[in-house]
């Protein structure tokens, strides 16, 4: 994901203690202080710090819960710097709406035991899991979602990766509510599962369905300057160096697209566009659709959605996974190899540069099966290695979720059509496989990424409140 398409997220971040200790133990809020300190310093790379410091009373709480509203965070670290009773934290979080990540964190790997010499000097390094299960307990009466993270500030790698993984969660939850899903037609007709209650996603992640119209895109290409053009250029044929059959004029053409399409997504303020044509095919809307594939491909590679038959749900989808692991590709279930145990799966049109092993290709088509238009096909080629597939869809009750599940691209032959696809096998098997994935109604499309992200996704249900069904042996 680049820069300019993840706005730095505003990461509340507090320590909790018993007051009353202060008096009582010399050094010993030095000592909680400094334990602090360590912390922020491993969270502040990756976002906007907001600090409400040490915690020790209600009053404080009530103080720190202010600042947390008045500063727009999206996820608040609270840090279990030595005992703390609860009143230190359920004031400071009552009226947030967002994830509260408990952090039972030792300033060391282990108590020295020949240097506690005083209950002060077990108290300020070793007692962070006392309170723990009564701050638990206290957010599950409140209802608040909340996740633990346990560890501590020796250089722990483990704990580092978690609370990256925190932050670029809140990274989602901030674009997701200030950016919006561009949408570009209307979902592929008769394809009802696309169909979606655009103010229940409102309602649920914030996001905003910004309906758009394509001769805006039109407009975008008559606009674009020589240096935009030739950007655009420069960027296909990074992506795409395995298109040596394009004229320089075909590939100016495309640039156009490119430039055309990254404007659009800078003027509307858009993590997404779900797009689908369906009508009439010529003149500027022609051009514009012979290189909108890799066009979209590269806003795909710079982190902005683009998946194609107008699907919104897994434009969402799509911006978690590569969140997670940085690639997300839009994927269907295609065929089924009995005889090596795999499911083929892929998709056309645009896809995510970041799956392909190889170097990916441009080729002409004369036709978009099924859809309007022809022009220009994107394939990419992944290889061997885990991957993680997941799909965002709705249930009866109208509330979205998540389903996942956890294989791995093998090595094979894979259609060579033009679409980007890839053999990957199951650890339950092909047969239970496709009977367990499609039982809770997934939606036909999905997305595939590198990786096993099944630990993330768990985080990823708490910060975004979407329940999720891992499809596991």
């Amino acid at each position: 994901m680049t820069d300019d398409a993840a706005p730095r997220p505003r990461i509340g971040t507090m320590a909790v203690g018993l007051g009353s200790y202060w008096s009582q133990f010399a050094g010993m809020k030095d000592a909680v202080l400094d334990a602090h300190r360590r912390l922020c310093a491993l969270v502040s790379p990756h976002g906007q710090l907001v600090e409400a410091g040490l915690v020790d009373k209600a009053a404080s709480a009530r103080i720190a819960g202010d600042t947390f509203q008045r500063e727009d965070v999206d996820l608040v670290f609270v840090q279990l710097a030595t005992y703390a009773n609860s009143e230190t934290l359920l004031p400071a979080i009552r009226a947030l709406d967002v994830p509260v990540v408990l952090l039972n964190v030792q300033p060391q790997r282990k108590l020295d035991m020949a240097r506690v010499t005083g209950i002060g000097d077990w108290l300020a390094s070793g007692v962070t899991p006392s309170s723990l299960p009564e701050m638990t307990n206290v957010l599950i009466r409140l209802g608040k979602r909340f996740d633990v993270l346990t560890g501590h500030l020796d250089n722990d790698l483990e704990l580092a990766d978690s609370l990256a993984t925190w932050c670029r969660l809140a990274t989602l939850c901030r674009r997701l509510r200030t950016q919006s899903i561009g949408l570009l037609g209307r979902p592929f007709a008769g394809m009802m599962d696309l169909n979606i209650d655009e103010t229940h996603l409102f309602k649920q992640l914030g996001s905003f369905v910004d309906h758009r119209h394509w001769d805006e895109l039109v407009a975008e290409m008559d606009a674009v300057t020589p240096a935009e053009q030739a950007a655009g250029v420069a960027e296909l044929r990074r992506i795409f160096p395995a298109s040596g059959s394009l004229t320089e004029a075909e590939f100016a053409a495309a640039g156009t697209v490119t430039a055309a399409v990254q404007r659009f997504v800078a003027r509307h303020n858009l993590c997404a566009i779900s797009s689908h044509y369906d009508g009439p095919v010529q003149g500027r809307h022609a051009e514009l659709l012979a290189a909108l594939n890799p066009a979209l491909s590269v806003l795909n590679a710079a982190g902005i959605a683009c998946p194609v038959e107008a699907d919104i749900k897994v434009a969402v989808a799509m911006l978690l996974l590569k969140t997670l692991g940085g690639s997300a590709t839009l994927a269907e279930l295609y065929s089924m190899d009995f005889d090596d145990d795999v499911v083929i799966i892929g998709h056309s049109g645009a896809g995510d540069p970041a799956i392909s092993r190889e170097p990916a290709r441009l080729a002409m088509s004369e036709v978009f099966h099924g859809k309007s238009g022809k022009g220009y096909l994107t394939q990419f080629f992944p290889g061997p290695g885990p991957v993680t597939l997941l799909s965002m869809t709705q249930g009866a009750d109208g509330d979205f979720q998540l389903v996942a599940a956890e294989g791995e691209i093998v090595p094979g032959p894979t259609l060579q059509l033009g679409d980007t696809n890839a053999r990957v096998r199951f650890p339950q098997g092909l047969r239970r496989f496709v009977n367990e994935w499609s039982r809770p109604g997934p939606t036909h499309h999905g997305v595939l990424g590198y990786g096993h992200h099944a630990e993330g996704l768990r985080a990823a249900s708490i910060a975004l409140n979407l329940p999720l069904q891992m499809v596991t042996p």
